[in-house]
């Protein structure tokens, strides 16, 4: 997977998702996303790639992002909005939040895929 992949999800992480977002990347990143081929994002799919995408950025594997591991995908603001507890760093528990709530976000219809 490409670093492309990983500033996709740091848009979604970001709390952008919506289906304009969803449609802003790129044609190749979401073929990679999109295991099955089948032209959506499912849930488990997302989930998958947002674990990569955790596991990516987290350079020093200690389970949390701090905002320099983040710097190259969020601002400052951002990366505030989904520490949640405000100690500086981003743990699993909060970027997984953070991407379920722009998973649903973006899937306006609810059917648990996005398109």
């Amino acid at each position: 997977m490409t670093r492309g992949l990983i500033i996709a999800a740091a848009v979604l992480l970001a709390g952008a998702a919506s289906a304009e977002t969803v449609g802003e990347l790129h044609e190749n990143e979401l073929k990679a996303i999109d295991a099955n081929n089948d032209g959506f994002l499912s849930k488990d799919e997302f989930d998958a790639f947002s674990d990569y995408a955790f596991q990516e950025m987290d350079d020093d594997k200690n389970g949390t992002l701090g905002l320099d591991e983040a710097k190259p995908f969020l601002d400052i603001k951002q990366f505030q909005d989904v520490d949640r507890n405000n100690d500086s760093f981003i743990s699993r528990a909060e970027y997984d939040a953070q991407m379920n709530a722009d998973f649903s976000s973006a899937d306006k219809d609810g059917n648990g895929q996005l398109d």
